[in-house]
């Protein structure tokens, strides 16, 4: 260990934690100590009474055992009672700092931290410090990335050195032999983004909206945009409340069940369930499934108002994006501007009915496997279409990419859909025909699964009709797919690491190509779908075409640098 990392103090959380943490491990164990008093024996309540002590003293534990520290070049939290164990990551793996609060934590002016290094884990969330000071979690916030507390440039590891595994402590590189390198491939073209965002930054986006762009906020921030209440309409069209009502459902009927209680127990619950018997089959599964759209609209609107409440999309004076939103939990999240690679707009088809549209970043350092609400990567949520544009655009620096005209992938991708579409409708009708006859379901049934041959064609032309791409001046790859999820996705030219080929084998008697952009940045990979074989060769040499160049062949097997032949045979 190193001198300067010997004489940095260990930081204690906040004391008042004290009087979060052993209440939030008690809350964990409730259900099941009401469980031993209400439903279980004599005997066994002692045991709830020892569980939920149990409890509280974990919670009481955590504070004594969890420190930490910012060393010149690591930040390390030492944390355990009865196994310690100290984690140590790297000034320069920090990928971002999110700082968020429970109801309990905002109320004694507490905050959760947590520092993010950009893995694809979807289990570890990183280094966690909960709880701290809301000025302490804001200036170790501000000293990670933007590195203010650094100490002078003589106390940070020299560039060849490596860190110790057992330590995490760097220590000197061994030498080797200096080997030559052949020519390396040039990156692709400029995108021009950053001229681009200085423009958008001077207001080419939302001129005539003062009250949302343009304001100068805290510490010199740029307000980009902020929720109006009018949006909360778009949240019932987003049907995340079915998680919610399979939550509701789940918890009624297992608490009904221990309780040994019936529905006619519940006057309301008694109603429905006579209205609904009273009724013919096809008319209560309409009234069923109308109740049902309901109130999943109604607790996504709710839901949607909860997570989103006072949400503000700011940009600080060096180019930092700052999210923050929530109104029983609130969270800020941080984008900085150099890990932009891109943007992603898209319209499930419940929005799209009512031109609505969500708008996330393509960032590097930010997990997009557990989806961008969560991951951190969510620039707007759902909003108008247009103003989702407009933050794109202001957000990217770059308001051509958001509307520009796509290029069609030809009869073979569209034929590719419709054969989907029809026969997943034909399955599902001869699936229904075999189980009306052996398993006697409804006769009427048979004749309802008619009506998926017109709503698979309309899908399957949907499909192909949002399927396109353009590969604009600066180096912007824009690809467009999807239905029922409706993508466009906007990828500048320095987001590339590589370029995929692949063909199955209905593809190749259909003579597409799916084309995948490898990157660093978002879901690491995005596809540009049944493009024709040409085209997509085509398209990889024009974006990159210092890489392909070499690879390129036309069909009397010569080179074809004009990049019109196919590529080489994997």
């Amino acid at each position: 260990m190193t001198d300067t990392e010997q004489e940095t103090a260990w930081r204690r959380l906040s004391p008042r934690m004290l009087a979060v943490h052993p209440l939030h491990e008690a809350l964990r164990f409730l259900p099941v100590v009401l469980g031993v008093f209400v439903l279980g024996r004599d005997g066994e309540k002692p045991w709830g009474l020892i569980g939920f002590a149990l409890a509280l003293v974990v919670g009481l534990g955590r504070y004594f055992a969890t420190m930490y520290r910012v060393t010149a070049y690591h930040v390390q939290v030492r944390r355990g009672l009865l196994r310690r164990e100290v984690l140590s990551v790297p000034l320069d793996r920090i990928r971002s700092v999110d700082v968020s609060a429970r109801v309990l934590q905002r109320v004694l002016g507490l905050r959760r931290l947590a520092i993010g290094t950009g893995r694809s884990n979807r289990h570890g969330e990183g280094l966690v410090l909960d709880a701290l000071d809301i000025a302490a979690a804001e200036q170790l916030r501000n000293e990670l990335l933007h590195r203010t507390g650094q100490p002078a440039q003589a106390d940070a590891p020299r560039a060849g050195a490596v860190l110790d595994a057992g330590a995490g402590v760097p220590r000197p590189r061994p030498a080797k032999e200096e080997r030559p390198r052949g020519p390396r491939a040039a990156k692709p073209r400029s995108s021009g983004r950053e001229q681009g965002r200085e423009q958008g930054r001077e207001g080419s986006v939302g001129e005539n909206r003062g009250e949302e762009r343009g304001e100068a906020g805290p510490a010199g921030e740029e307000l980009i945009t902020g929720l109006r209440l009018a949006w909360v309409r778009f949240g019932a069209f987003t049907l995340s409340g079915l998680a919610g009502v399979g939550v509701l459902l789940t918890s009624a009927v297992t608490f009904l069940n221990s309780a040994e209680l019936g529905p006619e127990r519940f006057p309301p619950v008694r109603a429905l369930v006579r209205q609904i018997s009273a009724v013919p089959t096809p008319l209560a599964v309409l009234e069923s499934v109308v109740l049902g759209v309901l109130v999943v609209a109604l607790l996504s609107a709710l839901g949607y108002a909860a997570s989103f409440w006072n949400f503000r999309l700011t940009r600080l004076s060096n180019g930092t994006l700052r999210l923050t939103r929530g109104l029983v939990t609130t969270r800020s999240v941080t984008i900085e501007r150099r890990r932009l690679r891109g943007i992603e707009i898209s319209e499930t088809l419940p929005l799209r009915l009512v031109r609505g549209a969500r708008c996330s970043a393509i960032t590097t350092g930010l997990r997009a496997g557990r989806g961008a609400e969560h991951g951190g990567s969510l620039l707007l949520p759902p909003a108008p279409l247009a103003r989702a544009r407009e933050v794109a655009a202001a957000v990217y620096g770059d308001a051509a990419p958001m509307d520009c005209p796509l290029t069609r992938h030809g009869t073979g991708a569209q034929r590719r859909r419709l054969t989907r579409a029809r026969g997943a409708a034909v399955g599902a009708i001869v699936l229904t025909g075999a189980l009306s006859l052996w398993a006697e379901w409804p006769i009427w049934s048979c004749p309802a699964c008619l009506a998926l041959l017109p709503l698979a064609e309309l899908v399957g032309r949907d499909r192909y009709r949002n399927l396109g791409h353009a590969l604009l001046d600066g180096g912007h790859l824009v690809t467009r797919q999807g239905s029922l999820v409706r993508r466009r996705q906007i990828l500048s030219g320095d987001a590339t690491v590589g370029w995929v080929f692949h063909q199955s084998f209905f593809q190749r008697r259909s003579e597409v190509t799916t084309l995948t952009l490898a990157t660093a940045a978002g879901r690491q990979y995005y596809n540009v779908l049944d493009l024709p074989t040409k085209e997509a060769t085509a398209l990889a040499a024009n974006a990159s075409p210092d890489w392909l160049e070499p690879f390129l062949v036309n069909e009397t097997g010569g080179e074809d640098p004009a990049g019109t032949g196919t590529p080489p045979a994997a």
